[in-house]
């Protein structure tokens, strides 16, 4: 480790010196602060691209991040629960909670905390999506991607607009953007009433009302620094969890009792200097970021009073990044080195309290069970028992980075590395209180408690590196290989305490009736808190055709991956649900995309096809080597097509598209198959110089499919895409 340091550190070193040479070029223009870190343009990317302009956005009514899904080839990320869920799916990585396989940055700034993905978009003016690990320039929680969202610049001169949409399930959202010197500002707000009913409560469970505000200030503050500075704020406040229970093969309605909502506010200020000097530039990037939620979950998801839970976090982080880049854009070597570090700080009180029926099931039954009947029975008096978790998370990263281009005739060759340390710790203190007693012997209830309280730390470092090649065989078709890796950070189970405690409190029940037990009742403990870092190699080659008009890429890859992060459920009757490393697994696939549009017309496929398995997973119980990873879909489609002509005054716009993924396993043991399903959307709009008016419509056909699967005290449940859904807007320019 020692001598990887010191050869990064000579590196930097010399990428510096080589920098300090006279040149006469710029590589970007000084009033223009890039969103991406590379230092070549798009087409001499040696990983597969995905860009998408404000006009296709607005189109096809792409607002969030979720609505990308399939239109990116191998992207899926399933819309269910809450905006906390924001689950992220690329090329056979993901999973249902914690760290995410794909960065996503905002105007250069990279967002933390992945429960602050799923917001909404306005005044945004294209999209960038690299796919395949980003690790040795954007670090950890890149290894399936990175999403750079870059929103309007003053420099643009966007007109001032304002729309209003209005559609099925009372949904409305409005929006406006504007620039006003140096600064563009944009607010948006959306409501629905909901999408599914809950039957027990004959209310829909899931309305949503939200506003958003985007301030961002662009200006050269002299004629070698220029600044940009933006900030992006949210609040929302809406219901979820639409969770229908599968029984006997059958999908019964959504129907629970107690309170199922989630209230987000999200905060991010960013700042990005750039000093373009003859030889070098230099770009340095700082962030705060703040995110404080209010999570309220039935979490048995049925009538009976089983228990809840409510999570509430309140965190703050730091970022800050300094990057030198050589300035000569025709020089043969362009080192590219940078330092990078954040903190992050998260409070977070995720109380679980079991009620009459949880009491009896979780804990009466199960202790009971080990208690002869002639001896006699624990009874608990209380009618709610409440498990108070309360944690404290800390979470810091350093890196160094530097990454080279060097180029010689039709060849261009990119070797870079990237030192990341890691350290996280977790302050814990729980509490879970109640009356007993055991009858008949006992004559009077006695109170009980078991405290659970501790500090657990972990450690990582990791070296990224990256080799590529890429040869340009002519001007519009180039071909490139590229070997690199990505890592998903590790984390430590918060949702498990619950388990921990019930475990515990069954254990220390028993041993003050003075029953002991051969093995503990619940099988997790704190062993169970931790879960390690994810690793990916990737081995990937593709080639690029953009011509005019036409542009056409196709990739394979094939992606070995360590310690791959699952989300488990405990057996038995358990509350909890947790982290687990499943070790070795194995993603082989490929993708392609094609987007043509001769003058008014426009057409736009996008497919992938992925084949993930694990090669060695064991849990203890089962033996899962070989078969499918749940949650990935086998196939992504996308496929749609526009046509633009002149009616009278104004143009008219049609636009058509059908987009699916599946099959889908559901569980490792691959028992629960969702087959592929098709979805179709389309638009229709009146185009005049002012205003626009227009209609679109998505899942036009109504599909029932199934977008996620999951276990919650033995019961099964699943959750179903949206149903039809008809908008109509109006879109003025002021």
């Amino acid at each position: 480790m020692q001598n990887f340091a010191s050869a990064m550190l000579a590196a930097f070193i010399i990428s510096i010196l080589a920098a300090a040479s006279p040149v006469c070029d710029t590589l970007l223009d000084p009033a223009s602060i890039t969103v991406l870190k590379e230092s070549v343009s798009l087409d001499k990317i040696p990983s597969p691209v995905s860009f998408i302009r404000m006009e296709k956005l607005q189109r096809s009514g792409t607002y969030r991040s979720n609505k990308l899904s399939g239109q990116i080839p191998g992207l899926h990320i399933p819309e269910y629960g809450a905006s906390l869920t924001s689950t992220i799916y690329l090329r056979g990585l993901g999973s249902r909670m914690e760290n995410p396989v794909m960065g996503v940055y905002l105007d250069g700034i990279p967002i933390l905390d992945k429960n602050a993905y799923d917001f909404d978009w306005t005044g945004i003016r294209n999209i960038t999506m690299l796919r395949g690990p980003q690790g040795t320039l954007y670090g950890r929680n890149s290894m399936g991607g990175v999403l750079a969202i870059q929103s309007l610049s003053p420099s643009d001169n966007a007109e001032s607009t304002v729309f209003l949409e209005y559609g099925s399930s009372a949904f409305l959202r409005a929006g406006t953007y504007f620039t006003v010197g140096n600064n563009v500002i944009s607010a948006g707000y959306r409501h629905s009433r909901g999408y599914f009913p809950n039957d027990y409560k004959q209310e829909f469970c899931d309305p949503y009302d939200g506003v958003s505000l985007h301030w961002k200030h662009e200006r050269p503050l002299s004629d070698r620094f220029h600044l940009r500075n933006t900030l992006w704020t949210s609040l929302s406040k809406e219901g979820g969890f639409a969770y229908g229970q599968w029984t006997d093969g059958v999908l019964r309605p959504v129907s629970y009792n107690d309170e199922g909502s989630y209230r987000r506010l999200s905060l991010i200020e960013g700042t990005t200097l750039r000093w373009s000097g003859e030889a070098f530039l230099a770009d340095a990037a700082a962030s705060i970021q703040v995110l404080a939620d209010d999570m309220r979950m039935d979490q048995d998801y049925t009538p009976a009073p089983v228990f809840t839970l409510r999570q509430r976090q309140f965190s703050g982080a730091g970022t800050v990044e300094v990057r030198f880049r050589r300035a000569d854009a025709k020089a043969s070597w362009q080192p590219s080195t940078g330092i990078f570090a954040f903190y992050k700080l998260n409070h977070m009180r995720a109380p679980v309290t079991f009620r009459q029926e949880g009491i009896r099931r979780l804990i009466l039954d199960n202790a009971n069970s080990h208690i002869p009947s002639e001896i006699g029975y624990l009874a608990i008096p209380d009618t709610e028992i409440p498990v108070d978790s309360d944690f404290l998370i800390g979470t810091g990263n350093a890196a160094l980075f530097h990454e080279s281009v060097f180029r010689t005739g039709k060849w261009q060759f990119i070797a870079g590395v990237r030192l990341d340390y890691e350290h996280g710790r977790l302050d814990y203190d729980c509490l879970a209180s109640l009356h007993y007693r055991f009858v008949p012997t006992m004559k009077a209830d006695k109170p009980f408690s078991v405290p659970f309280t501790g500090v657990r730390n972990h450690r990582k470092a990791e070296a990224l590196p990256k080799l590529s090649a890429l040869y340009q065989v002519n001007e519009p078709f180039s071909v490139y290989s590229t070997i690199s890796k990505g890592y998903r950070a590790g984390g430590f189970n918060t949702q498990i305490f619950s388990d921990i405690l019930q475990n515990l409190t069954m254990n220390g029940l028993m041993k003050d009736l003075g029953v002991y037990l051969d093995r503990p009742i619940v099988s997790v403990s704190a062993g169970n808190t931790e879960y390690q870092p994810e690793s990916a190699w990737n081995f990937e080659t593709g080639t690029r055709y953009l011509k005019g008009d036409l542009h056409i890429e196709l990739s394979a890859y094939y992606i070995a991956v360590l310690n791959q992060q699952l989300t488990v459920f405990p057996p038995g009757m358990n509350t909890g649900r947790m982290m687990t490393n499943a070790g070795k697994s194995r993603s082989i696939g490929s993708e392609a995309e094609a987007e043509w549009t001769p003058g008014a017309f426009r057409a736009h496929v996008a497919w992938s096809w992925c084949d993930a398995r694990f090669l060695r997973y064991d849990d203890g119980n089962r033996d899962y080597s070989g078969n499918y990873v749940p949650y990935v879909p086998r196939h992504t489609f996308y496929a749609g097509a526009g046509y633009s002509f002149i009616l009278d005054r104004c143009r008219v716009e049609t636009d058509v598209a059908g987009k699916g993924e599946g099959p889908i396993l559901w569980n490792e043991e691959n028992t629960l198959r969702e087959p592929f399903h098709l979805r179709f959307e389309g638009r229709i709009a009146l185009v005049f110089p002012k205003w626009e008016l227009y209609l679109r419509g998505e899942n036009l056909l109504g599909s029932t499919a199934h977008c996620f699967y999951f276990k919650s005290v033995g019961n099964e449940f699943f959750a179903r895409i949206r149903p039809r859904t008809i908008i109509t807007g109006l879109s003025l320019k002021i």
